[in-house]
């Protein structure tokens, strides 16, 4: 399994899109980078399982949150759970709930090494479904999008996404 915190902003990000001959894209914005939804999720790539909360901020109290959420969406497996080395992710308050949950096995993945990390597959693709080319009046509208759009994708789709066949 594979867990990573993302964020969005209000401003639009940007990629390919047609137009008529002559005329550029236009995508409105309110450019806003100050307002920040922050998510943090995970996958288990041999499950064809994903979830996804939002968070307050990327910080150590958002990553218990998740691995608790985990824990009651994965009831009765054995998690072996691979991050990345940001701060949040250790400290006492991780330790102690990695003893009293010993179902959770953490490992951390190298350093300066996002590829390795499956969940950044699915930010990716979700970003590409949901945000290219579209502005959102509210950090709400950008959630409800992204979590409805991740949420029916299929279990083959999270597999072929994180190079399971």
């Amino acid at each position: 399994m594979f867990q990573d915190e993302t964020g969005f902003s209000l401003h639009p990000r940007l990629g390919r899109g047609w137009a008529k001959k002559g005329k550029r894209l236009k995508v409105p914005t309110a450019s806003q980078h100050r307002e920040r939804l922050n998510l943090s999720g995970w996958v288990a790539p041999l499950l064809g399982k994903k979830g996804l909360i939002r968070t307050a901020r990327g910080n150590r109290e958002g990553f218990l949150a998740v691995l608790g959420y985990m824990l009651t969406k994965l009831r009765g497996y054995i998690l072996h759970l691979y991050v990345d080395g940001a701060k949040w992710h250790k400290g006492e308050e991780v330790r102690l709930f990695l003893e009293s949950h010993t179902e959770i096995h953490l490992e951390y993945l190298p350093p300066y090494q996002p590829a390795l990390n499956e969940q950044e597959n699915i930010w990716r693709q979700g970003r590409y479904e949901v945000s290219r080319n579209s502005w959102f009046d509210s950090l709400d509208i950008i959630y409800i999008r992204f979590k409805r759009k991740v949420d029916h994708w299929s279990k083959d789709k999270i597999k072929h996404l994180c190079i399971i066949n």
